[in-house]
Formats: structure tokens, sequence, C-alpha cells
């Protein structure tokens, strides 16, 4: 038995790859829409491309989205180096993404101060998407896999 296959029903190194190639393609629209223009996809529609760039906030927000889409390209880099981890700390780069999720998450519930987009409760569908299915790639690796029965040989006569 392979031990960087781990237990699951699915590799961590798969679950890894998973997390990678999904984190690569929520960086792209950044690059390809421009800094606002993406930061609009990550609202209910109630702020607009326009709202981000002008302003007296603008510059401070337009630096906080350069600062997130390379920690992206970070994450996503992560998980690729981490493919060729051994299994235990595979396994460890994947309790510390479940952990930055469980702090991340209380944000767009204004535990911390206030919801991203005022009198709002909704997380945007990029981040439900993100954690939902990376969040099930994770699972599906850590759960224990149910072992199969072994069938009882025939006796011979």
């Amino acid at each position: 038995n392979n031990p960087s296959t781990m237990a699951g029903y699915i590799t961590m190194t798969r679950a890894l790859q998973v997390n990678m190639v999904v984190s690569a393609l929520f960086t792209v629209p950044f690059f390809a829409l421009g800094a606002h223009q993406f930061a609009e996809l990550l609202v209910d529609g109630t702020v607009k491309a326009s709202t981000f760039a002008s302003g007296p906030t603008s510059p401070m927000f337009t630096h906080l989205l350069w600062v997130d889409a390379v920690k992206n390209i970070f994450l996503t880099g992560l998980c690729y180096v981490a493919q060729s981890f051994p299994a235990k700390a595979q396994k460890q780069v994947a309790y510390l993404f479940m952990g930055m999720w469980a702090l991340l998450l209380p944000l767009f519930f204004g535990v911390y101060g206030s919801p991203p987009i005022k009198n709002s409760t909704q997380i945007p569908p990029p981040v439900i998407a993100y954690l939902a299915i990376t969040g099930v790639a994770y699972a599906l690796a850590m759960v224990e896999k149910p072992k199969k029965k072994k069938k009882a040989a025939s006796k011979k006569k």
C-alpha cells in the first residue's frame, strides 16, 4: 500500500492538483479583464468596476487586488510544489488550506467588522465555487475509504 495515496477516495496529490487548477482558473480573469473588472465579478452586482477604479480609496483598493492576485499565484504554485511532498506534508498543506477557509468565511458574514457589501450576507459565487470544489477534493482525499469485504474462499472437497 503506497502511503502517498492516503486512505481516501482520491489521493491527496489529486486533491492538490484540483486546488492548483481551480486556483489558476480563478486567477486568469484578473489578468484577462483587469483588476477592477475582476473585482466586479466578486460582488453581487451592486458595485461596478468604475466605482473600484475611482475615488480616494481606489489606489489602496487596487493595491489590495494585486496583493490578492499574487497570493493566488503563490497558492497555485504551492499546490504544484506540494504534489511532490510526502503524504504527511501534503495532508498538512490541506489542513492549512482548510484553516484559511475557516478564517475567511466569517468575513462574508461581517463577523470581523462588516460584510464586503453593506447590508449583504451573500457570499460571492466565485468564493462558493472555490470552497466547494477544493473542499470536496480535500474531504475525499482525507476520508477513510470503506474496506472491501473479502469473499470467503470456497472450500474444496
